[in-house]
């Protein structure tokens, strides 16, 4: 099963996902996709969110935990038992002991082996590098996608007064 996220973003069941988008963007894609409450929700968060209190408040069914440590965010992907797993990177978690990234990468695949995971993270920094090595698809937005722009009447001006069509010969 396939969770969509955004058009251009589904999530695969089983799946370690990781995304880097602007902050605005994961919010309105949360907040707009309400279906996804049909689903066993857990959303991991490190020692801040900057997302959490900006979700549509009708965005219930989500289970919230938060890691401290990154032994906190281990013990967390060990003990979930959620159909899709979205995690928050904090990277002050792993400031002063950056070697512990590889760890949590393989817990992140170990939790993906019963859920799709997504590992959000608003820019790359070089921890987010080490935590996706073994991930099975890495998402990137610089910025959120355009809308289509609307076309101006004036764009488009009506035939005028004086063309003619040609008339077909018989």
């Amino acid at each position: 099963m396939d969770f969509e996220l955004l058009p251009t973003v589904s999530l695969r069941s089983r799946s370690f996902n990781a995304l880097t988008a602007p902050r605005e963007m994961f919010i309105q894609a949360l907040s707009r996709n309400l279906n996804l409450q049909r689903f066993k929700l857990l959303y991991v968060t490190g020692i801040s969110s900057a997302i959490l209190s900006r979700l549509d408040r009708r965005f219930e069914a989500l289970e919230i935990r938060r890691g401290f440590t990154f032994f906190q965010l281990m013990t967390i992907l060990k003990g979930a038992h959620h159909s899709l797993i979205l995690i928050e990177h904090d990277p002050l978690l792993y400031e002063d002991a950056r070697e512990m990234t590889e760890y949590v990468s393989h817990a992140l695949c170990d939790a993906a082996k019963e859920a799709a995971v997504l590992l959000y993270a608003q820019g790359i920094d070089p921890f987010f590098e080490d935590l996706v090595q073994n991930a099975d698809r890495v998402f990137y937005f610089k910025e959120a996608p355009r809308e289509t722009p609307r076309l101006a009447a004036k764009a488009h001006p009506r035939a005028r007064e004086n063309q003619r069509t040609l008339e077909a010969y018989s």
